[in-house]
């Protein structure tokens, strides 16, 4: 995809951000790893890091391993926002994961903004539904239905049934909608923007640095492509540490709830 798709993606995610009012600051550089750092003030979504491409598939794995180190110390949600990833277009009102990190098409994130709940998620080829067992339980139940009786008019299991019930294992897009006829929207459950096994993949940053202008330092990782050098957890908030003499450096601290410090 050339960069006019990308640049035309850029504006079409801006354009919905200030719509939702939210705060943000777009950076105009391919090998950042970020292209949008953003804070929404409304509903659950808060602060946010987008990287936005036509591909995903074109994403470096230093950018996503960034992307894990400013969720885990600024509390950011990543999310790469892409047309298609290996060439295979994402659908609309479909969550994805790329590497961990929650993926969306542009129409589902203007959908997100807009405090739409992401009810389907693809998993390894398969879109499925999150489904409220207790209240599944709770309907069944009222109706009068057996596990037998449900798990026959789904064409599962019993033990897929009592399996829904328990939370856990998520249910098909066509049982979801089998369960929907039955017992009404209120049975699913959204999914959440959450980030799968970070702590792992960052370890590889992890770096000692001593106390910086007398703030005690915690936890430190180096960053690679973004504005500062380190995300670091002092005693006294967390700090992003760069060369960089940068108003928008620090604009982005500012977003992100922290404070840019320059350092040599």
């Amino acid at each position: 995809m050339s960069r006019k798709s990308d640049e035309r993606l850029m504006d079409d995610v801006t354009e919905e951000l200030e719509k939702a009012g939210a705060k943000s600051v777009v950076i105009d550089k391919d090998d950042y790893s970020y292209t949008i750092v953003a804070n929404v003030d409304k509903g659950n979504l808060g602060k946010m890091v987008l990287k936005i491409s036509s591909d995903s598939s074109t994403i470096p794995r230093s950018h996503i391993v960034d992307l894990l180190i400013m969720h885990k110390v600024f509390n950011a949600k990543p999310i790469l926002v892409d047309e298609s990833r290996r060439n295979e277009e994402l659908q609309d009102g479909v969550l994805y994961e790329h590497s961990g990190i929650p993926q969306l098409n542009p129409n589902t994130f203007r959908d997100l903004l807009k405090g739409k709940p992401l009810l389907f998620k693809n998993e390894g080829g398969v879109v499925k539904v999150r489904i409220k067992g207790w209240l599944l339980r709770e309907l069944r139940m009222r109706y009068g239905l057996s596990l037998g009786d449900l798990a026959e008019l789904l064409s599962v299991s019993r033990k897929a049934v009592y399996e829904y019930e328990r939370g856990t294992i998520d249910v098909s897009a066509e049982k979801a909608q089998l369960l929907v006829e039955l017992f009404g929207d209120e049975i699913v459950e959204g999914w959440s923007l959450s980030v799968k096994d970070p702590e792992q993949r960052i370890m590889e940053r992890r770096v000692e640095l001593g106390d910086v202008l007398h703030l005690k330092v915690k936890e430190s990782y180096l960053l690679v492509h973004t504005h500062g050098k380190y995300a670091t957890v002092t005693d006294n908030g967390n700090v992003l540490l760069g060369s960089e003499n940068s108003r928008e450096a620090e604009e982005v601290s500012n977003i992100l709830g922290a404070r840019y410090i320059r350092i040599q």
